[in-house]
């Protein structure tokens, strides 16, 4: 395992006001993800998996305690420098997809090169290149309503992976598609962790072969996160 993690989160805490009444979603969080690992989080609906995904990406903040990335504190980052950072080294896969709806398939994934530094060209020949690689080559000019799930999942997919991101955080990936589309899935971030020497982050609520596939396995329950198993050392097969 490297010596330093790509993230490292000490003491996060979270709590929401319901009715005038403070709940404690994430009380005294402690996590650190390595290059090269898939990392899972397991634990039931409203147990807090989503919340603490959008927290270590930056998307929301805690109420205390501290999160690196690279090193770098997110509290010394302005909210611009930290839509920088999910941009260029965070890839992140929704259970949703979050696909815009009025673009195709090619437009999605273009959006995530917006601000890079390439040429139109080049963007459209990367993005291109991404979906081929998914198996979606003859798809590019479809819009998600024309592609099935498992097609709309790997369009998510190729939109999170396109930056070469250090982190993939993926938020229940597999708890929209069946088994095959769920391998399917797994076959290709498995091999990009170990290409790229990225980290994975996935929540999952029990989806066992998501599981079996962990380097370290958590769970969440009552805003705890306690370690279930180190389950592998980083030798995935592609």
């Amino acid at each position: 395992m490297h010596d330093k993690p790509i993230l490292k989160c000490s003491n996060v805490k979270k709590s929401f006001s319901i009715r005038g009444k403070s709940i404690e979603v994430l009380k005294s969080i402690d996590l650190e993800l390595y290059p090269g690992e898939l990392v899972v989080i397991k634990g039931r609906s409203g147990e807090g998996k989503s919340v603490l995904q959008w927290i270590l990406s930056g998307i929301d903040t805690p109420a205390s305690g501290e999160i690196l990335f690279d090193g770098i504190p997110y509290n010394r980052l302005s909210r611009k420098e930290l839509s920088n950072l999910r941009r260029k080294r965070i890839g992140l896969i929704f259970q949703n997809f979050n696909l815009i709806q009025s673009w195709t398939a090619i437009e999605n994934i273009e959006s995530a090169l917006l601000n890079s530094n390439l040429s139109r060209e080049e963007k459209t020949k990367k993005a291109v290149l991404m979906l081929e690689k998914m198996e979606l080559g003859e798809k590019l000019d479809y819009l998600p309503i024309e592609l099935s799930i498992g097609q709309q999942q790997r369009v998510a997919v190729a939109r999170a992976l396109i930056n070469e991101p250090s982190l993939i955080i993926a938020d229940e990936p597999t708890g929209s598609v069946d088994d095959e589309t769920a391998d399917d899935l797994m076959n290709i971030l498995l091999p990009y962790v170990n290409d790229k020497k990225s980290a994975v982050l996935a929540t999952t609520h029990g989806n066992t072969r998501l599981e079996s596939l962990a380097d370290r396995l958590f769970y969440l329950r009552d805003g705890r996160l306690t370690c279930a198993a180190s389950l592998k050392t980083h030798q995935h097969n592609s």
